[in-house]
């Protein structure tokens, strides 16, 4: 969003990589605990994995398309 210089603020999306990281990192976490406890060869990971990085994917769109929001 522009500020009243019309500038845009260039700190907006500095925690994006962090978000998305945690995202995915959670992810991977919940599938390996799926995988000990089902004795699966590693397939909640990788889906785990995906679904996190999706969730990210999708909080960055919704800030992109909404400007006003100020983020996630």
């Amino acid at each position: 969003m522009p500020d009243q210089n019309g500038r845009h603020n260039p700190l907006r999306y500095a925690g994006v990589g962090i978000e998305i990281a945690a995202a995915v990192g959670l992810g991977v976490l919940a599938g390996q605990w799926l995988d000990r406890k089902t004795g699966a060869a590693g397939i909640y990971t990788i889906v785990g994995g995906m679904v996190g990085f999706g969730a990210a994917l999708y909080a960055l769109i919704r800030s992109l398309r909404d400007p006003g929001s100020g983020g996630s």
